[in-house]
């Protein structure tokens, strides 16, 4: 962290990636905004708890910035700005980060947003009885002082480079202290926040409701009285309530829907270039790809194109690397020329080198969703070409979360999306320590590189090991990597202000809706 400044994610540059299209293109300004409306949200997945500190589903985290205000933001560049922390400083060492926080602030249930209320949240994330999947991400500070009412700091144990980005998201949203003792391990059911709508009701697998919170510390906002969320597994069922006016917004127009919504009048649209990467994950720590060769021979085998054009209708670019061109700092651009591609003739020699020169079996495991299904089923094909047999398992989502939990899974399909800094992409998935690095993946030249990367500042220091971390994870092929996808919010045309982050979070506290 370099002293006063505003640590930026990579991604600063991905505003030059992200477009409106559709009803968004237009060049006729806005009118004023206008006050009041009840806005329905299909997200396409469910949620458990409301609780910040424990949540791990990004359909919670979608809510989430409805009913609690970050302690910092992002803007559409991705770079940090002011929140509940109106500024910030970090002294030379880059041991002490100290927290000026907005005045006058005040949560849903009428108590004081102050600097005790912001101890008592990132401690309570810091103790381990809290089981919050955050404590990594905070490890660094090793004691919260409350300097005065509206300063908090933090002393860490050294620097620690990703801490300020992790304020934009689950740890920065700071809950009423007063609403966590008082509903204890329900507290993820009663969310009492700072932000522009507070909890009104929540019925499990149909909908949650948030309404206008009339204390908002924002003069002025929110706009909306309300907003219903409502759990739409299916695209294509989120396509139809759109068209149909079932729905005002939903989080993800299909790759085959995304030309034909972006040209409808009636719509409003949000384009996040590169924003979701589609992985078919392998458990390094089992047969068959327990075997480096035969985790090279199965990527290799790979065609990212076809997979491109035929999967995602050419809403997405190969992957070649780990990394996605939206952390446009840290994208090496010349990765097509030395990162895996397809070659079968290099897939069967690896099988060879591998011990299984015939082939081999995998079971592939894939929840029920369209996308998972025709990658899944054209990933087998291509495997095929190889003399790699693949075995497609469907799974309902809980089963299949439960699996990806235990470790019981050969290869998998899921997705990854942007994470406020890089750290929070790679380090989680890549690192033996990471929260999310259920493949069992382990490489002590990687893991001594991440913890370079978490004390360097962002500058040229940093991007070179973020390379040298790219070549080593290409060659260990942990997983496939096989393209980045382009996402589509889609809106009715009536709807404003929605900004276009590239975390792929929607965020309605300026948001409205002409009548």
């Amino acid at each position: 962290m370099m002293p006063g400044v505003a640590i930026r994610a990579a991604a600063a540059a991905a505003a030059l990636m992200l477009a409106g299209s559709g009803a968004a293109a237009s060049a006729t300004p806005a009118p004023p905004p206008t006050r009041g409306g009840t806005l329905t949200v299909a997200l396409g997945g469910n949620w458990d708890t409301m609780d910040p500190a424990r949540y791990t589903r990004a359909a919670e985290r979608q809510i989430l910035y409805s009913i609690y205000s970050p302690l910092l933001a992002r803007d559409p560049a991705f770079a940090i700005t002011p929140g509940l922390v109106k500024s910030w400083t970090v002294s030379p060492d880059g041991t002490r980060v100290t927290l000026q926080l907005q005045r006058g602030v005040r949560f849903q249930d009428g108590t004081p947003f102050d600097a005790a209320a912001v101890k008592f949240n990132i401690d309570r994330i810091l103790n381990p009885a809290s089981g919050s999947a955050f404590r990594a991400g905070l490890a660094s500070i090793k004691a919260v002082r409350v300097v005065s009412p509206s300063a908090v700091a933090l002393d860490l144990t050294g620097p620690f480079t990703p801490l300020l980005a992790w304020f934009t998201d689950g740890p920065g949203f700071i809950s009423s202290p007063t609403a966590v003792r008082k509903w204890g391990a329900q507290y993820g059911l009663h969310p009492v926040g700072t932000g522009p709508f507070s909890f009104v009701e929540w019925v499990t697998n149909d909908h949650l409701a948030v309404k206008r919170f009339a204390g908002y510390w924002e003069r002025g906002l929110p706009y909306l009285d309300g907003l219903v969320y409502r759990p739409i597994p299916d695209v294509t069922v989120q396509v139809e309530d759109l068209r149909a006016g079932v729905v005002n917004v939903i989080d993800t127009v299909p790759a085959d829907q995304q030309h034909a919504i972006g040209a409808d009048n009636r719509f409003r649209t949000l384009s996040l270039a590169g924003a979701r990467w589609p992985v078919l994950r392998l458990n390094n720590a089992i047969p068959p790809f327990n075997n480096k060769a035969l985790r090279q021979a199965i990527s290799y085998a790979l065609n990212r194109d076809q997979i491109v054009t035929t999967v995602y209708a050419g809403q997405a670019r190969p992957a070649y690397g780990p990394i996605s061109p939206v952390y446009q700092q840290y994208f090496d651009p010349t990765i097509g020329r030395w990162g895996i591609g397809t070659n079968l003739t290099q897939a069967r020699a690896k099988l060879a080198e591998g011990g299984q020169p015939q082939g081999f079996t995998v079971t592939l495991d894939i929840s029920t969703s369209q996308d998972a299904a025709r990658l899944a089923q054209l990933v087998k094909t291509q495997a095929a070409g190889a003399g790699i047999t693949v075995t497609v398992q469907t799974d309902d989502p809980a089963t299949l979360r439960e699996r990806i939990a235990a470790k019981r899974y050969q290869a998998f399909i899921g997705s990854v999306t942007l994470r406020p800094d890089i750290d929070g992409t790679m380090y989680n998935y890549f690192s033996s320590q990471g929260t999310v690095n259920s493949d069992g993946y382990s490489n002590p030249i990687v893991d001594a590189l991440f913890e370079e990367t978490r004390v360097v500042p962002d500058g040229p220091a940093r991007v070179q090991l973020y390379r040298q971390l790219q070549h080593q994870l290409v060659d260990d092929a942990p997983w496939p990597f096989l393209a980045f996808e382009n996402l589509m919010v889609g809106m009715d045309r009536r709807i404003h202000g929605v900004p276009g982050i590239p975390d792929t979070m929607m965020r309605f506290r300026a948001a409205w809706m002409l009548p």
